[in-house]
């Protein structure tokens, strides 16, 4: 990491087409992402080396569902990969995209301690728990959420089946919020299990998940988005015409397929 490549981050996020483009987004509250975007890659060595567009690819993911990055807020964060940049849906970020969607009544994940556990009963998913014991040691999580209809879900992961579940679906796993906050990824993961087979998904929650742990680089990719967001696609599509080093804006457009989508073949993130 050089101080150069400090200043080529703030110089770029800092131009005001850029602003403009995350203006659009986060109605009139551009300046306040960019200045975040800036704020959490200097507290991050890992960030300060990757790219612009790989950064901003990532972030916008971010602000079209509008989650804030900062990672004490828990809602979504930008984590390194291999010198790029992946999104990442946090707990707390789950949780508000389904909130926003009016469809459920509760909705809840946690740890379950060793010395609560009473049983579990996956086929009429009964989870009983003792809480005049001590917390302890966290051998499990639930995850449960109920709809405005009467509809009930509730499901319990051992910790061990967590952790094999991160190692093999995220390629963080060990890194990022995996590392320091253990709890509210495993949280997360049970939870966004849960929603995803038998919850209502809202366009935001179908968008989130999809680009959950989706990784970017300077490589031309697809980026895939769902069709009510096509304005913030075409804000990604308007940025993509942008400067990496200096912010300033292109004048020969980028290549549009026959359908109008930007031609960037992104790979389809595999990693849940």
């Amino acid at each position: 990491m050089t101080t150069n490549q400090v200043v080529t981050h703030k110089n770029f996020f800092n131009a005001p087409n850029v602003q403009k483009s995350f203006d659009d987004v986060w109605k009139g509250a551009g300046v306040q992402f960019a200045t975040s975007i800036l704020s959490v890659i200097q507290g991050n060595a890992s960030l300060k080396t990757a790219s612009n567009e790989s950064i901003m690819t990532s972030a916008m993911k971010a602000a079209v569902l509008n989650l804030p990055i900062e990672p004490s807020l828990g809602r979504a964060y930008l984590v390194p990969y291999k010198g790029q940049v992946q999104f990442q849906l946090g707990y707390k970020g789950l949780i508000e995209l389904a909130q926003r969607s009016g469809k459920y009544k509760s909705i809840n994940a946690g740890p379950v301690y060793k010395s609560q556990l009473v049983s579990y009963d996956p086929l009429f998913e009964e989870l009983t728990l003792d809480f005049t014991q001590p917390q302890d040691e966290v051998v499990g999580y639930f995850a449960s959420f109920s709809l405005l209809n009467g509809f009930r879900k509730l499901t319990y992961w051992t910790k061990a089946e967590v952790e094999a579940h991160g190692k093999k679906f995220s390629k963080t796993f060990g890194n990022g919020p995996w590392k320091t906050d253990f709890d509210a990824m495993a949280r997360k993961t049970v939870l966004k299990h849960i929603l995803s087979i038998y919850g209502p998904l809202s366009v935001e929650m179908q968008t989130g998940m999809q680009n959950d742990e989706s990784e970017t680089d300077n490589a031309p990719r697809d980026i895939k988005t769902a069709e009510p967001v096509n304005t913030d696609q075409q804000l990604l599509d308007d940025l993509m015409n942008v400067d990496i080093e200096t912010g300033e804006i292109l004048d020969e457009p980028s290549e549009l397929k026959d359908n109008g989508e930007l031609d960037l073949k992104y790979e389809d993130p595999n990693a849940r």
